[in-house]
């Protein structure tokens, strides 16, 4: 007959001496029987729980036991994804709210220092403004090209060109009305596309030029500022011909200079774009009908 796996376990493992037994239970160290079942007990405990039943031990009247935690067998939790260990992914609502109070000087002081991301390797400066910082008419692009990088403005190249006759023919003044800035502050290598981690390590700097500026109106130029602002996926196309708000301030998205250099076709729904900013700006102070 096949043995189960306590009896082989005690038989093969536990040989119990009778005659030292004898002299333990003659000197009442512990009465056999009980001595017994606690040589039972202890070898029940190199078995595993799973192969043994519940009713198999006993445990002695004179023996206490500690009382075995329940196991719980919870259900896997899923991982959120790493992040970059140098940048945190916020929400441009909680960055908002912790905006500082800080100067003009003060803000561009730390974007002339700042070491937050890899672009910061091969600048030759940082890029942060042109244009009037108590304008009503705010346009953000995407980051400097290689002209920006030399002269430490945005919108100076070809793009700018055409950015200048855009608000020119807006019957605005790109000194005086607007104020120019860019969603990053540095070059990025061979004017390729901002990376997330670049964009998040300047996202602040963005909105405290916002929040100092305190536009009326806010012209996106390409998708990484309206992604930026708006914390959406969606393309310019798909988020063009509207307004939008960014906190409460109205904001149209619209292609970028470069786009429309590379697409003249675009150029119409551009104007139209703009068009749209206009007929909103004025509707908003009153002064259509």
């Amino acid at each position: 007959m096949q043995k189960n796996t306590l009896d082989l376990l005690i038989g093969n493992l536990w040989q119990i001496d009778t005659a030292k037994l004898t002299r333990l239970c003659q000197n009442a160290v512990i009465p056999l029987p009980q001595l017994r079942q606690q040589s039972v007990l202890n070898a029940t405990s190199q078995v595993r729980s799973s192969e043994i039943a519940a009713s198999t031990i006993i445990a002695p009247s004179s023996i206490q036991l500690a009382p075995i935690p329940a196991v719980v067998s919870a259900k896997p939790q899923p991982q959120e994804p790493r992040q970059n260990q140098d940048t945190q992914v916020v929400t441009t609502a909680q960055l908002v709210s912790t905006l500082e109070n800080i100067n003009w000087e003060q803000l561009a002081h730390k974007v002339s220092i700042c070491e937050n991301c890899k672009l910061c390797e091969n600048r030759t400066q940082t890029v942060l403004e042109r244009g009037n910082r108590s304008a009503r008419w705010m346009f953000i692009g995407e980051g400097p090209g290689e002209q920006e990088d030399l002269q430490g403005r945005p919108f100076v190249g070809a793009s700018g060109q055409l950015l200048d006759k855009m608000i020119a023919a807006m019957k605005l003044n790109t000194e005086n009305d607007v104020y120019i800035a860019n969603v990053i502050k540095c070059r990025p290598p061979r004017n390729r596309n901002p990376e997330p981690e670049e964009i998040s390590s300047c996202k602040n700097y963005l909105l405290q030029q916002i929040n100092l500026v305190k536009p009326q109106m806010i012209i996106t130029l390409g998708r990484y500022a309206v992604q930026t602002l708006l914390d959406t996926e969606l393309a310019v196309g798909k988020l063009r011909g509207k307004v939008h708000h960014y906190q409460s301030i109205p904001l149209i998205a619209t292609y970028h200079p470069s786009y429309l250099l590379r697409t003249p076709s675009a150029k119409k729904d551009a104007w139209d774009d703009l068009q749209l900013a206009m007929h909103s700006y004025a509707q908003a102070a009153g002064l259509s009908s």
